[in-house]
């Protein structure tokens, strides 16, 4: 009688699984051993990001795309590689209209950005370097029909890389979080913005670059 109730609760634990297959292979794993000194991320879930309803530009409260905690045993120089799918979506409707929209992306390492470049002068003191973000996908669109009214609708998806670097990154254990944010500007009744990022995969390898390696 026992073996038959096990039986019963294998059973019903599997089917359990079995329609909740993505829920269960998304969750949240925990480990007991230390971070390593390399990480690979993934992740296929769709994040959208849309504007406030309205006229004239705004932006999307910033979205975590991926987070990866390593460990660094010695002070060594960072190589971040990010690649993902970007989307965005515009709809318009004549006589006049317009939007514009754009997915800046960045990376931040113990919650601070990480710049992609900082310029020296001829002197060679480094002047204030970026803020890190780059444009993953863009597009603007506009239409001007005041005779015939016609409503457009226009849809791109697109694979993107970028790479960051990370110079003289202290030992111990770290966190790298990728975040995206959609920037819209929309002018006309009726019309709007919208973005989503798909697949993406982040890559953090440890790297001895030269003393004198600037970005």
């Amino acid at each position: 009688m026992k073996r038959a109730h096990s039986i019963g609760l294998a059973a019903l634990l599997t089917a359990t699984l079995s329609l909740f297959g993505l829920r269960a292979l998304v969750a949240p794993v925990s480990a007991t051993h230390e971070p390593a000194d390399k990480i690979h991320v993934s992740a296929s879930v769709v994040e959208v990001m849309q504007t406030q309803v309205g006229l004239g530009g705004s932006s999307s409260p910033p979205v975590t795309l991926l987070r990866g905690t390593f460990r660094n045993s010695t002070p060594t120089d960072l190589i971040i590689q990010l690649t993902g799918e970007c989307a965005l979506w515009t709809d318009i409707v004549s006589p006049d209209s317009e939007a514009a929209a754009k997915v800046t992306v960045w990376v931040e390492l113990d919650g601070q950005r990480v710049p992609v470049t900082s310029d020296s002068n001829a002197d060679g003191i480094f002047n204030d370097p970026d803020d890190g973000s780059v444009v993953f996908c863009n597009r603007a669109f506009r239409i001007s029909a005041p005779i015939n009214i016609i409503e457009l609708f226009q849809n791109t998806r697109a694979a993107n890389a970028f790479n960051w670097g990370a110079l003289n990154v202290g030992n111990g254990i770290h966190t790298l979080e990728v975040k995206a944010q959609l920037e819209a500007s929309v002018t006309g009744a009726g019309t709007f913005a919208q973005a989503a990022v798909g697949k993406r995969t982040l890559v953090v390898e440890p790297a001895k670059l030269a003393n004198d390696a600037t970005f």
